[in-house]
């Protein structure tokens, strides 16, 4: 009888266990602001990202926000921050360093335009 019950039991915890395990798996989407004023930032922004574990990201020019569709199990926020950063775009979270900023084409200069965050 005891044997029984503690199937039970472990049955019981793995029914309710999996679904929040399987929603650990899925793609999340999220939205924030990058620093960009051209095409030539858009294009840089979108491949900054577009890496394995990212399943879509779009660059809306107009509202500055990033949209990035990706796998929590293969790539994380932070690290999305930490690559825009290097490619010498600021966002929501963090701050390209003065040298990666540098690097963008003097009309990538977002920091000079007012439409900064």
């Amino acid at each position: 009888m005891k044997t029984i019950f503690s199937m039970l039991i472990v049955a019981a915890v793995v029914a309710i266990s999996n679904p929040l395990f399987a929603q650990s798996k899925k793609p999340v989407t999220t939205v924030f602001w990058v620093g960009g004023v051209c095409e030539m930032c858009k294009e840089r922004i979108e491949r900054a990202v577009d890496i394995p574990g990212v399943k879509a990201a779009s660059y809306n020019l107009e509202k500055h926000e990033l949209t990035v569709t990706y796998s929590p199990k293969k790539i994380n926020e932070e690290k999305l921050h930490e690559l825009l950063n290097k490619a010498g775009h600021d966002t929501s979270k963090s701050q390209a360093s003065d040298e990666a900023y540098s690097n963008v084409h003097g009309c990538c200069k977002y920091r000079e335009h007012e439409h900064n965050h």
